[in-house]
């Protein structure tokens, strides 16, 4: 394995403990009843205490849902040039591998989410539509921070100059934006924006490590 894609798969592997590691901690460090839902949070004095500092706001709310509208553009995007390659290449293998990597995350970030809408770790601070809702991890923030990464990624190898530049810039805006607007829009724990960035990040690192080593030197 070359030492740089070995290099991204111990950051991916380092961030997948840390993520195991806060989810266990919340199962069974300082759980209690709390919120509007008055369901039980794990490490409910660090989020009580966050959530009440922070608030709620709407406006944060409209913003994250604009950067997650970009980021699902985003990832349409991505979609249509595999499938523009796939035609103009005329063989559903000749796109780039990069791309069907990236497909490969995107099931796993679905595949997790799935998941943690069965297993309940944490709800969310508020009721959605007068029922309690799943809230650990962010879904938000997996996708955005994974789909900023991953794209970062690609882009990075495949543009050049000042379209390179204009496209990251504009892509991880649209995660910080996601990320940020869902904290301070109160509809979630601290806990539960750390949880879906860091999976997002082994999805991302996981990517890179991959990507690295497909690539021929």
């Amino acid at each position: 394995m070359k030492k740089k894609s070995l290099i991204y798969l111990i950051v991916a592997v380092t961030l997948a403990v840390a993520f195991c590691t806060l989810t266990v901690l919340l199962v069974c460090v300082d759980v209690r009843e709390a919120g509007e839902s008055a369901a039980p949070v794990g490490l409910s004095t660090l989020n009580l205490a966050v959530f009440d500092l922070l608030g709620q706001s709407e406006l944060a709310l409209t913003v994250s849902k604009l950067g997650g509208l970009a980021i699902l553009a985003a990832v349409g995007a991505f979609g249509v040039l595999g499938l523009v390659q796939v035609v103009a290449r005329k063989g559903l293998l000749r796109a780039d591998k990069e791309l069907y990597l990236m497909a490969c995350g995107l099931v796993a970030l679905a595949a997790a989410y799935l998941l943690f809408e069965l297993v309940v770790i944490n709800y969310r601070p508020v009721l959605e539509d007068g029922a309690l809702a799943a809230s650990y991890p962010s879904s938000h923030s997996m996708l955005a921070v994974a789909v900023a990464g991953m794209g970062t990624g690609y882009l990075v190898r495949r543009l050049k100059g000042v379209w390179r530049v204009i496209c990251c810039v504009a892509l991880n805006a649209a995660a910080v934006l996601t990320v940020g607007g869902r904290l301070l829009g109160g509809v979630h724990w601290l806990t539960d924006i750390i949880g879906g960035c860091l999976f997002g990040l082994v999805i991302t690192f996981g990517y890179l490590a991959a990507c690295t080593a497909l690539k021929r030197e």
